[in-house]
């Protein structure tokens, strides 16, 4: 004859199960929480990315949006320009990304030209932007007073700040901007992403600094310089090759941005008309050009930038 479970042995097993269900019940904010804290980095990432392409695509960055709509206005700090980019309006809270830009203006004289009033909002050339990068370098080792047109970012409270191009913001699980992080009369400080997160603090942030974007944007052009207040003296030394014999320079037109499908480059060099039609994704391009009987071809160009093809 079998023998069943006793009321204790059943008692016993009901409470197990109870602590079992308890603990698992206790540890699913805690998981869900960090999904949503991953879910958000990848967003933020991705618009991060967007923005990277659309100064490589413009040679320069968007103003801020005034509001939730996503247009770029004329202002640095805001919302996310996400129609003007194509970048993602939301982040994993269902808040507008915010947004800000370094918007500091300086006269830059390059190789002895005229002075030029320039900020990384209003170049049209990566020539241009990158001098605008290396010359904002120069300007803030005076130690110059700032304003909320010198973006930058602290890694703590009152920690020596890292100058930055942009900043991408998202308000975090509390839907609100948690200081040093504002869009209203904000001097230009906001936390970096290495802000130690607090019961007070779950903002999350991206920053490109101006160092760094040298590196990504600048490696063919490098200037020497200094500055005496706003007013910037920058020697070229770039990298890029001049063009060789059988060489033709192809700039797209001013304001020109390569999109999928297909699109046409003007050329400088040599004799005209030339013709060239590209296949282009919002980076790269594929293009084959017929210039004065010959044709060249161009591989993996990147868009919206000085080009070279090599003829063939």
């Amino acid at each position: 004859m079998k023998k069943g479970f006793t009321l204790i042995e059943l008692a016993i097993v009901l409470v197990i199960i109870g602590l079992l269900i308890g603990v698992g019940v206790s540890l699913l904010p805690g998981l869900i929480a960090q999904q949503k804290y991953t879910q958000n980095q990848s967003l933020i990432n991705q618009n991060y990315n967007t923005l990277i392409g659309y100064i490589m695509a413009n040679v320069k960055l968007p103003m801020a949006a005034s509001n939730t709509n996503g247009t770029a206005s004329n202002q640095n700090i805001g919302y996310l320009p996400y129609t003007t980019i194509g970048g993602l309006q939301k982040d994993a809270y269902g808040n507008t990304f915010y947004y800000a830009l370094n918007t500091r203006t300086l006269n830059i004289s390059i190789n002895g030209a005229n002075p030029t009033s320039m900020n990384l909002a209003n170049t049209s050339s990566i020539q241009n932007f990158c001098a605008v990068l290396y010359a904002l370098n120069y300007y803030y080792a005076q130690n110059p007073t700032l304003s909320s047109s010198d973006v930058r970012t602290i890694n703590a409270p009152n920690a020596t700040p890292v100058m930055d191009a942009f900043v991408i913001i998202s308000s975090g699980a509390n839907n609100k901007l948690d200081s040093p992080n504002t869009i209203t009369n904000s001097n230009g400080v906001f936390a970096s992403q290495q802000y130690p997160l607090s019961n007070t603090y779950d903002d999350s942030v991206m920053a490109l600094s101006i160092t760094d974007a040298i590196g990504k944007f600048c490696t063919n052009y490098t200037y020497s310089g200094s500055c005496s207040g706003t007013t910037c003296t920058l020697t070229s030394s770039s990298q890029q090759q001049p063009p060789q014999q059988n060489q033709l320079t192809l700039t797209p037109p001013s304001g020109y941005t390569f999109s999928s499908g297909s699109g046409t480059v003007s050329v400088s060099g040599g004799s005209s008309p030339y013709t060239c039609t590209a296949t282009t994704n919002s980076v790269f391009c594929q293009a084959s050009c017929s210039a004065n009987n010959k044709s060249v071809s161009l591989k993996n160009i990147l868009a919206g930038f000085g080009l070279l093809a090599q003829q063939i």
